[in-house]
């Protein structure tokens, strides 16, 4: 009796799995019997095949057997049960249709809450603290007159800003061959005072055409969309100049303040450039009209009036020395401190106002974008005999007593007291301390009568303001100029 090949196979397939041991006796005598006829080269044969068979079949079982391994392994866990607290949760959110892709909707806050201050002034130790001003009179008037000649740019700073400002364009000639920079000079420039770097007395303004300006600084990527913003494509450019300024230059950079309507930064220039025996801070900006309008109605108002030029330069030394001049922290900016102060001289004596109406002064009114249309009455000069020292005192009473703050507004444009008009935004001020609102000041740009200039102040800022008037009128009363101007200073923080 022969046995194939195939039989062979079977038969060893059915000993890698024998059911008992009876069917295990019978299948070992099966194979004994069909290898018995064979020869040693036959025998081989079958055996290879039968172990080759063999492995195939093992091979292919572990195949088969893995995914199913796999998915054991990968499978998701069970679902939790949902507690009664995720249930409301669930429906909650569910109600409200917030889902990952669909977040809450963010509160925006309105622009007065934006404004308020996160973190209180605190005193810091100083190693050079600014005294108050000394003076050798002791009467009133002298003070005021040996403070004016301490405070008022002469000739020199106007050299000095002059070179600040070549010094300036030739830097950036280089990546602005278009550049023609001026600069303006507010206050002296040698005397040290509170808040001198916070509030420079000079302003570089750059000036380059916005076409260019683009096409000089807009060709990298990502630059494009910024000449569609004439906002973004200055502070793009400041930037740009900041860097050259300070790598090529010789400035230092001291700060920035990107979030008013006119960009800036405030550079040091060295005592190493040989200008002053200190550094010089300056305001850096590029295409910035506010400077302009500033020295066009400080210059116009000296030849209007003496007196007011001379008040203008007072007022905005008190205001930096008490420290509501800082417009980074809610405060009024010198510039807006000029207009109060003219049309303080507008309106303090309506039969013989030291100014006339924006649009009687010469220059200035060209610069306005809507002149004004009515018939203009011939302003004469005023015949009144007040001294700066004794407008001073009267600019204190006003706005500490007479104006007010809520319902009136502030327009040179006019020249008159009466409620603010239909274009001018109001400002909402909104209290930290118990979430309540007052109207804070109006104040109206006389270039652009859409722009309200208080919108910068907040609660602490408009707190500050009351005290500062407070202050000042009652010292006008009984006190002295070393006393008014003396430095402000935070208070102390708090022992833990």
């Amino acid at each position: 009796m022969a046995f194939s090949t195939a039989d062979l196979i079977s038969g060893v397939k059915l000993m890698s799995r024998p059911k008992d041991m009876t069917s295990f006796g019978l299948l070992l005598a099966a194979v004994v019997c069909a290898i018995v006829p064979l020869d040693i080269s036959q025998l081989v044969c079958a055996i290879a095949g039968a172990l080759g068979f063999s492995l195939i079949q093992m091979m292919q079982s572990k195949s088969r057997s893995a995914p199913h391994a796999l998915s054991k392994k990968i499978q998701p866990p069970r679902p939790k049960t949902t507690t009664t607290d995720e249930q409301e949760k669930n429906r909650y959110l569910s109600q409200r249709q917030i889902t990952p892709n669909n977040p809450p909707a963010r509160k925006v806050p309105s622009p007065s809450s934006s404004r308020l201050p996160s973190h209180p002034d605190v005193r810091k130790p100083s190693s050079m603290p600014i005294a108050a001003p000394t003076f050798q009179s002791c009467e009133w008037e002298s003070q005021v007159n040996e403070l004016l000649g301490q405070i008022a740019p002469s000739t020199d700073d106007d050299k000095i800003v002059g070179r600040l400002a070549h010094r300036v364009e030739e830097a950036l000639k280089s990546i602005l061959p278009e550049v023609e920079v001026v600069g303006f000079a507010s206050g002296s420039l040698g005397r040290n005072k509170a808040f001198g770097v916070a509030v420079p007395e000079v302003d570089i303004v750059a000036n380059v055409n916005p076409v260019a300006l683009m096409r000089r600084l807009g060709g990298k990527g990502g630059h494009h969309a910024a000449g569609n913003d004439a906002h973004k494509l200055r502070k793009m450019a400041i930037r740009a100049c900041t860097d050259r300024l300070v790598a090529v230059g010789g400035f230092k950079f001291r700060r920035s303040a990107f979030r008013g309507e006119e960009p800036k930064v405030t550079l040091l220039a060295p005592a190493s450039f040989g200008l002053s025996s200190d550094a010089i801070p300056i305001d850096f900006s590029v295409n910035a009209a506010i400077p302009l309008y500033n020295a066009a109605l400080l210059t116009e108002c000296g030849h209007l009036d003496c007196r007011a030029r001379a008040l203008i330069l007072m007022v905005k030394r008190w205001a930096k020395d008490r420290g509501v001049c800082h417009a980074a922290k809610g405060h009024l900016s010198p510039y807006t401190w000029g207009l109060l102060t003219i049309f303080f001289l507008q309106v303090h004596d309506q039969e013989a106002p030291l100014l006339p109406k924006l649009s009687s002064f010469k220059m200035a009114s060209g610069l306005m974008k809507h002149p004004s249309s009515e018939d203009e009455k011939s302003w004469e000069p005023s015949t009144s005999v007040l001294t700066v020292g004794e407008l001073f005192k009267q600019f204190m009473s006003f706005y500490g007593n007479q104006f007010n703050w809520q319902t009136e507004a502030v327009s040179v444009r006019l020249g008159k007291r009466e409620k603010p008009g239909l274009k001018l935004p109001l400002h909402v001020v909104m209290h930290e301390t118990d979430s309540t609102t007052e109207m804070g000041p109006s104040i109206e740009d006389p270039f652009n009568d859409a722009r309200n200039l208080g919108n910068v102040m907040n609660s602490a800022s408009l707190e500050r303001l009351r005290e500062e008037l407070a202050r000042g009128t009652s010292l006008c009363s009984n006190g002295s100029l070393t006393e008014l101007l003396e430095p402000w200073a935070p208070p102390a923080a708090p022992e833990v």
